[in-house]
């Protein structure tokens, strides 16, 4: 089923019911709604347009579906201001986003990539589950934000069951929620000063990566940069996984843990054993490392192409 954002958001909604009873904590006192509404906004309203995708595939076309979450981000810009940046350490860049409009401009334009980005690398099992669960955890004490406590339960429940069985699948909806979820508390994080931009760009390494190295390799192949593209890394990983494992699930399940723990992993591994601060800059070094081994591994699996089964091979 690709219902899996639907099965993702009734489990978060339930796992919030319990914990709030069991911790004595209102509902309408999560997170403090009032003030971070505008992120439950936006991460609700991208949900929602993928879910119409997901029940009637391909009614929005792809420009309109654009367009709509891009008036949807706007909205949650304008309610919340802060999660604009004014500034980045770089004196170019911190001069045009010391302008509000432009900066707004450039906020949005790269929100509605990640979101895109996000739902371009949801086919492997776990991958983006996986993302999800380790930025949730990340994230959950430094901000202290009770959604991301409850981001890392249900999110793993559904990660453990989308590896094992393979039967559930995030769709748009899931693909479209999370990421606005990650991008929103992403940027409310950085706004708070509690990470980097440079620690952002480790722990949401793969899917703005991939994104980016799947456009330009397209335009200098003379394609469109829109254009379906089934030569992903994690195209090229899976189709190694096929050689190794006889269950299609297994490989599948493999590609996306291996990926999510090799990249976003890196963030995680250097929270936990507390060899850098998350609001150092010297996460860019960790960022620079994970592109050289993104590049060495895409190009020693070597190019997949697809059969007329549409599956992948070497």
């Amino acid at each position: 089923s690709r219902l899996g954002g639907v099965a993702l958001a009734m489990g978060t909604l339930i796992s919030s019911i319990l914990f709030s009873f069991s911790l004595q904590v209102p509902l309408s006192s999560i997170d403090q709604l009032g003030e971070l509404g505008p992120i439950w906004l936006g991460t609700f309203g991208c949900f929602l347009l993928g879910l119409i995708e997901d029940l009637w595939n391909n009614r929005l076309t792809p420009r309109f579906r654009l367009l709509c979450m891009a008036l949807i981000l706007a909205l949650v810009f304008l309610l919340m201001p802060s999660l604009v940046p004014d500034g980045i350490g770089l004196a170019g860049i911190d001069w045009i986003l010391s302008l509000p409009l432009f900066a707004f401009v450039v906020c949005l334009f790269f929100s509605v990539g990640f979101i895109n980005a996000v739902n371009t690398v949801d086919g492997a099992n776990g991958l983006v589950a996986g993302v999800f669960v380790i930025s949730c955890y990340i994230l959950s004490t430094p901000l202290g934000y009770f959604s991301l406590s409850v981001g890392v339960f249900s999110g793993g429940l559904f990660l453990l069951f989308n590896v094992i069985s393979g039967r559930l699948f995030l769709g748009d909806a899931g693909a479209y929620g999370l990421g606005a979820g990650m991008l929103l508390v992403g940027l409310a994080a950085f706004a708070e000063g509690v990470v980097s931009l440079s620690f952002l760009a480790v722990l949401y390494f793969y899917p703005c990566f991939d994104f980016l190295i799947s456009i330009v390799r397209r335009y200098l192949q003379g394609k469109s940069i829109t254009a379906p593209d089934n030569d992903h890394l994690h195209n090229r990983v899976h189709a190694l996984f096929k050689s190794v494992f006889r269950s299609k699930n297994m490989a599948n399940s493999m590609t996306g843990l291996s990926i999510a723990l090799g990249t976003s992993g890196v963030a995680l591994v250097g929270y936990l054993g507390g060899f850098l601060a998350l609001t150092s800059n010297i996460w860019v070094i960790v960022f620079m490392a994970q592109a050289v081994i993104y590049g060495v591994v895409f190009v020693s699996l070597g190019k997949t192409e697809l059969d007329a089964n549409n599956q992948t091979l070497v």
